[in-house]
């Protein structure tokens, strides 16, 4: 079973749209009026804009319905944008119908200037033009792919305005392939305007043939206009097969963000879906806001981890934020009346980590599991390991953003620094001398001859750290106490800060502690303390079943990720606790890493594969 994230968590389906087949310049009528039905709100703005270079009367009355819909903006002034450029007294009958509907006088007067510019000399010809338009000028010369309409597109796109818009899009789905020559003697032309408007056209083109020019462009051009045009053009233009390309241009130029950001978009662009099964750890549905805790009449928030796990088992990957989940008897509950809802959800996908995510009432959140295949992160990941300096920094950049999307094999390797070089304490300090490296292990012992006595630590003094991921190995003997401290000062007797506990018994495994608080995160808890010091605690699992992961006086792996306010644990990849903690005083901003030998009887404790991402 491959390891898998989420991409982006769980995805609400009205915010991000899923990728067209193909490119859209490249569909037919139908084919666009098709993705008008089915898709999301991204590719039917493409869509619409499409149409508006070739679309008939057939396609009017799906860019008429789009008119009346007022929660989505671009879906409004895409449609227009079609309408106002499609021949016919149809489609100028459907925006004047607009016209004397709408209420908004922003939209009154968006649709006024379409109908103006309706109205502009036309060949006499053109049949079953209105009154209104007998002057329009047919696009028959462009929807026939006439090259003689080429320079007056490049004039009209290097405008502004709506004007400039349509142009472009009319260059970019030309039917005749012998545009691409026009825009490459374009594109090495002395004007800059021109050029850059040529790179951009053949990048949403993809039109493949010019890669080899355009790579040439990037490292020849004195423009820094046009070549960061040509790098963000490598994002459409690309597949992953010109990643050693695109990677050898970025030793050249690794500080080009545009350039790093093709590489990103066109990585992304190959995550593939998994059918690994989907594990629900904690599902929450309710209102999250400021006065939650008060609640009114019953509980703000309802768990509905049940409900969830029974949809999730039932085959279902979509999950509709609404008052159902928190039903009762088959009725719907609403657990907070008159406010704004939210379903807060932390799952597994496979053997991968578990991740949390957030939607807002009746959005509805698709869980997808996917991965990057192994062809097309091995490149990058490949390159970040040779690289160097500001080369190196671009690709761990590239390698943070994908893994933030989905998993990407061999990523840990490079995002993950070692703390520890399994040689000697370089970048450690102690007192008293209670921790040293055997075979490659730090050990920390205390003995009758040698007892510790207070709590000694082990400090990585050679850097201070604010948001990180800490992952390592640790072994115990039977009666051992340890932890790692987390954002800590630099002391070396006696504790302070948040630790993450340990001990042999694993009694104290997985808990979060600060020792003015005390035993602070139980495992199978995530704890929220306000400003006042109030805590609040929400159960997602069992205490006493997650202790049963711990090996007793064996390796076991421990993952720690501090992020802004909050602090999770997790052993031998199974989430424990969580700890979110606004104040400075026991938590700070930055900080140093520790491990902890707690005073005691003679006691033995290991780490050893410390590394840290940041």
């Amino acid at each position: 079973m491959k390891q898998v994230f989420l991409a982006c968590g769980l995805i609400t389906m009205g915010a991000m749209a899923a990728e067209l087949k193909q490119p859209a310049f490249r569909m037919t009528e139908p084919e666009l009026l098709a993705v008008l039905k089915e898709n999301g709100v991204n590719d039917k703005v493409t869509a619409c804009q499409e149409l508006c270079h070739k679309g008939t009367a057939a396609c009017v009355p799906a860019l008429a319905a789009l008119l009346s819909d007022a929660t989505e903006p671009p879906l409004f002034h895409a449609a227009r944008y079609g309408l106002q450029n499609i021949p016919g007294p149809e489609a100028e009958a459907a925006l004047a119908a607009a016209r004397a509907a709408v209420k908004d006088a922003k939209r009154q007067a968006a649709l006024d200037a379409s109908l103006r510019l309706r109205k502009t000399p036309v060949t006499p010809d053109y049949a079953g033009a209105s009154a209104a338009i007998t002057a329009f000028t047919p696009k028959t010369a462009v929807q026939k792919g006439d090259l003689s309409v080429v320079s007056a597109l490049v004039e009209a796109a290097i405008g502004s305005g709506t004007e400039a818009m349509l142009a472009r899009r009319q260059l970019v789905g030309f039917p005749n392939d012998d545009v691409v020559g026009n825009l490459l003697a374009l594109a090495d032309g002395s004007d800059a305007k021109k050029a850059r408007l040529a790179v951009g056209v053949l990048g949403d083109r993809r039109a493949r043939a010019v890669l080899p020019r355009f790579i040439e462009l990037a490292r020849t051009t004195k423009d820094a206009g046009l070549r960061a045009e040509v790098l963000k053009s490598f994002a459409t233009l690309c597949d992953p097969c010109d990643l050693p390309q695109l990677l050898a241009l970025l030793k050249e130029f690794p500080r080009e963000d545009r350039l790093a950001g093709s590489i990103i978009r066109l990585a992304t662009r190959a995550f593939e879906a998994d059918d690994a099964p989907v594990t629900v750890v904690k599902a929450e549905y309710g209102y999250f806001g400021p006065d939650a805790a008060a609640g009114g009449k019953g509980k703000p928030v309802a768990d509905v981890l049940d409900m969830v796990r029974a949809l999730v088992s039932g085959g279902s990957r979509s999950i509709m934020a609404s008052n159902r989940l928190a039903g009762r008897g088959g009725f719907a509950r609403d657990p907070a009346p008159g406010k704004v809802k939210e379903l807060h959800l932390t799952y597994r996908v496979g053997d991968g980590p578990e991740m949390s995510t957030v939607t807002s009432e009746n959005g509805e959140a698709q869980l997808a599991g996917v991965y990057l295949p192994e062809a097309v992160a091995k490149p990058i990941v490949s390159a970040a390991r040779t690289a160097t300096g500001d080369e190196r920094m671009a690709l761990v950049r590239i390698l943070n953003t994908l893994e933030k999307r989905g998993a990407v094999p061999g990523a840990e390797s490079v995002l993950f620094r070692p703390i520890f070089n399994g040689r000697d304490l370089t970048g450690w300090s102690q007192q008293d001398g209670f921790f040293s490296v055997r075979d490659g292990v730090i050990t920390g012992d205390s003995t009758r001859e040698h007892p510790c006595k207070p709590n000694h630590h082990l400090v990585y003094t050679a850097k201070e750290l604010a948001d990180f991921e800490l992952r390592a190995e640790f072994r115990l003997s039977k009666g051992a106490n340890s932890g790692i401290q987390l954002r800590c000062k630099p002391q070396f007797v006696g504790d302070n800060g948040y630790q993450a506990d340990m001990n042999g018994g694993g009694n104290y495994v997985g808990f979060l502690y600060h020792p003015r608080q005390h035993l602070v995160g139980e495992r199978g808890a995530d704890v929220t303390i306000d400003a006042a010091g109030k805590k609040r605690v929400a159960r997602f699992a069992d205490g006493a079943a997650l202790q049963k992961i711990y090996r007793a006086e064996q390796w076991n792996d421990i993952r720690v990720k501090v992020e802004g306010r909050t602090i999770t644990v997790w052993i031998n990849g199974v989430r424990t606790t969580s700890v979110e903690d606004p104040r400075e005083e026991f938590f700070p901003a930055k900080g140093h890493v520790a491990l902890q030998l707690h005073q005691g009887p003679p006691m033995k404790v290991e780490f050893r594969n410390i590394r840290i991402k940041e």
